[in-house]
Order: structure tokens, then sequence, then C-alpha cells
């Protein structure tokens, strides 16, 4: 009981991470209501400042794609308990927002600024509209699994970890990625856009693009031949590109 309790307690402490972790993501990048900024912080040679940032978006991003692998699941798992497999994924990506964040050099040259309040209201009100729509794509396939706690819960009550089943629903139907979409869009949503936000929007949008081709190589190798159906008839991005990326694409790359 004691130990059913002390993940318990693991899980949930990882899942108040995740919410801390993502909220100070979103002042993060909107460069608002935190401690600091993506224009903040000591400054440095542009060339430097360019290196770094790269280098820490690239970081974060190979901790993501590595630890998201399905043989690097198989391995970790035989150290790491599967009720908290997933809660400790939370902390990793807590230390690496840290890091992120902590080492981040700030390129304050102004690359667009718009002044006009309505203007700029919208721009802002699109950049939360895209963070909430993210965050409620974790719905579609369990919120508390996709934050861990799901599965310290089945372990508490003793029941056997639940499966989430394939479904194209909401977000779901009209792209194959919703979330690594997000991702790509919100560094572009800010009405004061610097050379250091435009250099995360770019080093975000190549990490996708190719991390994007490894997630869909483990997804068919766990679904099949569901899920190659279901990537002919929904776009991975844009709606309507389904049929083009599938006879530009017929094949993909293997895990990680």
């Amino acid at each position: 009981m004691t130990k059913r309790v002390a993940i318990m307690a693991y899980a949930a402490l990882a899942y108040l991470l995740a919410m801390i972790n993502l909220a100070y993501i979103v002042g993060f990048l909107a460069d608002f209501g935190v401690p600091k900024g993506i224009n903040d912080g000591p400054g440095c040679p542009v060339w430097l400042a360019l290196i770094i940032d790269a280098g820490l978006v690239a970081l974060f991003g190979l901790q993501h794609s590595t630890t998201a692998r399905r043989r690097f699941k198989a391995w970790w798992t035989g150290y790491v308990p599967p009720s908290i497999e997933r809660a400790t994924y939370l902390y990793m990506t807590a230390g690496m927002t840290i890091i992120l964040v902590t080492l981040w050099r700030p390129i304050p040259v102004t690359i667009w600024r718009v002044d006009q309040p309505i203007l700029a209201g919208v721009i802002v009100t699109c950049y939360l509209a895209v963070w909430l729509l993210m965050y409620a794509s974790t719905f579609h396939f369990g919120h508390l699994s996709f934050f861990g706690f799901q599965q310290a819960l089945d372990r508490f009550r003793q029941r056997p970890e639940g499966s989430t089943a394939f479904t194209a629903r909401y977000l779901y139907a009209l792209v194959r990625h919703p979330i690594s979409l997000g991702w790509m869009l919100v560094p572009w949503l800010t009405p004061h856009m610097t050379v250091g936000q435009l250099t995360f929007a770019f080093s975000t949008m190549a990490y996708v693009l190719i991390a994007t081709r490894f997630e869909e190589s483990d997804l068919i190798g766990e679904i099949g031949e569901r899920y190659l159906e279901y990537r002919k008839q929904v776009p991975a991005f844009i709606p309507g590109l389904a049929a083009r990326e599938e006879s530009a694409d017929n094949s993909l790359p293997g895990s990680l």
C-alpha cells in the first residue's frame, strides 16, 4: 500500500510540474508574465546566440524524440516501472525546459512589431487559442494518461493498465498531428517578433518535420494497416494535402 501511495504522489507531482512547465513555456514565448522570457537574459554575439539557441531547441527535441521511441521505452521500462514511466518522462521534460530557459540567449533585434492595439490583441488571442487547442488535443487519447497520472492511478487501484483505442475524431480528423502543428504555429503568433523568437520558430519547425517521420514509423509499427489508411485520408499538418503526401512519401525511416 505504501508503495502504491508513493507512486501516486510521484505521478501527481509530475502532473503538477507538467502544468507549471506548460504555463511557463506559454509565458516564455509570449515574453510576458514569467521571470525570464525569450527576449530576456545576458546577451552575447549574435552568431554565438544563434548556435546556442538552435542547439538548445535541438537538445530539447532530441530528449523528447528519443524517450518517445518504442525501442527506448522497451529498454527504459526494464528499469522504470510502467506505472511511473510517463511521469518520469515529464520530470525529464521539466528539467530540459529549465536548461532551455536558463541558457537561452536573447537576440532582441526586431523583425516586426505590431503597435495597433486591436491587431496586437487579435494576434495574442490567436496565440492563446492555439495553446488551448493543443491542450484540448490531449483529451483525445486520454489526458491523464498523456500526463502520466492514469498509469499510477491504475497501479493504485490494482487494475491492468488500459490501452487507448485508435480513433480519428475532432482535431485528429483534420490533421494527424495537431499538437505538433501547434508547436510550429505558436512562435509566429506574436505582435513583436525578434531574431531570437525567429530562431526558436525555425528550429522548432525543423525539429517537428524531422521527428514526425520517426513518430509515424512507430505508429505504423504499433497500429499497422489502420494507420496507413488513416495516413492516406488525413494530412499531417495541412488539410487537403494527404493524397499528395502519400504519393510523394511511400516509405518512412526506421525508428531511432
